[in-house]
């Protein structure tokens, strides 16, 4: 590969997904011009940046390369400056933000994005989130070309990895990146010698998916068991239940038999850290929680520090 190949990078600075594949971009030997990152109100990720991984935006800046931050990617001005840089082609990895097609039209080759779900299911925002959510058996990358509506572009490659029953967000999304950053190498090999594989969308199929609200991670104790064990596991510390007047995000949770008639919400058991409530069926057992502003602690903690005692019922 040479380095006449001049790319611009679009992603989400507060998102692992976009710091995996950039650190494989600027491994490869193309001609980084830019990098373009969503604006703060809208760096939203359901696969947050860990503390041991440089933010995409401070290490372009490190290396002297332009780091952009428009609040939106279709002011003439911004189109204006990405076009003096002459890109041959964008790579985009969780930009929220859409890009018109007179922004697309700025990449001489190509404008390709990795997004994370088997297209054209799961187009949108947070769709390795939608599919754990949804129970799907499979999740996966698809690289596209990007066109004028939202994820519905060329599928250029595509990967499949297999859910697991246990998987959050963040370990499925670790599973899809160490297989899918090696395609940034791949698609810039491709770009250079012109034989990039494409293949259309099929039409009238697939799915689309938005922003999670606040909504979406206030679980139930009338819910079955397993299925707010596994809304849990999903995001770990995000869902939450309101107890007391407090609302209590939940940081792990197991899903039990029950022996005896108990209403949903009743308190179980309490034992050294873990404690057990009631749900429809089931009980659901959780050793961690934690308030809004406070420190994590046990959940057996908690129930002490309010005085419950088992029989008593976990509502508002």
């Amino acid at each position: 590969m040479s380095v006449g190949l001049r790319v611009v990078f679009w992603g989400n600075s507060a998102s692992a997904f976009s710091a995996r594949h950039f650190a494989a971009l600027i491994e490869t030997p193309a001609n980084l011009v830019a990098v373009v990152d969503v604006p703060p109100a809208r760096r939203d990720t359901t696969n947050p940046l860990p503390g041991n991984l440089p933010d995409f935006s401070e290490e372009a800046r490190s290396r002297r390369i332009p780091s952009l931050e428009p609040d939106t990617p279709d002011e003439p001005g911004f189109i204006h400056t990405l076009a003096e840089l002459k890109p041959d082609l964008f790579i985009a990895a969780g930009y929220a933000l859409i890009l018109k097609p007179q922004v697309l039209s700025v990449a001489r080759t190509l404008a390709a994005n990795f997004h994370a779900s088997l297209l054209p299911d799961y187009r949108g925002k947070h769709p390795v989130f939608w599919a754990l959510r949804h129970g799907e058996k499979w999740a996966g990358l698809s690289v596209h070309a990007m066109d004028a509506g939202i994820d519905t572009g060329e599928i250029l490659y595509q990967m499949k990895v297999r859910t697991r029953r246990d998987d959050s967000v963040a370990s499925l999304y670790e599973r899809i990146m160490a297989r899918s950053v090696p395609l940034v190498e791949q698609l810039l090999t491709d770009v250079e010698r012109g034989c990039i594989p494409r293949r259309p969308q099929p039409t009238g199929e697939g799915s689309y998916f938005s922003s999670t609200t606040e909504a979406d991670f206030h679980v139930d104790w009338n819910w079955p068991a397993e299925k707010i064990k596994r809304y849990i596991t999903i995001t770990p510390g995000r869902c939450f239940i309101e107890i007391r007047g407090m609302r209590v995000h939940f940081v792990n949770a197991e899903s039990e038999p029950i022996s005896i008639e108990a209403a949903p919400g009743t308190l179980l058991k309490i034992g050294r850290t873990r404690a057990s409530v009631a749900a429809k069926p089931g009980a659901v057992s959780s050793s961690r929680v934690q308030i809004a502003g406070s420190q994590e602690e046990s959940f057996a903690g908690f129930c002490r520090r309010l005085e419950l005692r088992p029989g008593d019922i976990l509502t508002v």
